[in-house]
């Protein structure tokens, strides 16, 4: 927020899946995956938004456009990847992501 984002929606959720996030950053609707990990054994927070996953993100978009019929000139999709270890959070920020 303190970046000029402002909250749309948290944890849209259709038959399909959830959208974690969607906010506003000036004209750009932002659809934001969170991937949270306590550790590193199974990867990265951000090597589990895989092509797959990516997929069902767009769809779900679509359909939250459909529905909800947003004011926007262009829409991106980022990820956020929360890594919890010692040391507290790790926060990484993907603009664009895909």
């Amino acid at each position: 927020m303190e970046q000029g984002y402002e909250l749309v929606e948290r944890n849209y959720r259709s038959r399909f899946g959830e959208l974690d996030l969607v906010l506003r950053h000036a004209d750009t609707l932002v659809f934001v995956e969170v991937k949270l990990r306590r550790g590193t054994g199974y990867g990265h927070p951000l090597d589990a938004v895989t092509p797959r996953k990516q997929a069902v993100i767009r769809r779900l978009a679509e359909r939250f456009l459909a529905e909800k019929e947003p004011d926007f000139d262009t829409v991106r999709f980022d990820v956020v990847g929360i890594l919890v270890g010692q040391g507290g959070p790790r926060l990484v920020h993907v603009p664009d992501a895909f």
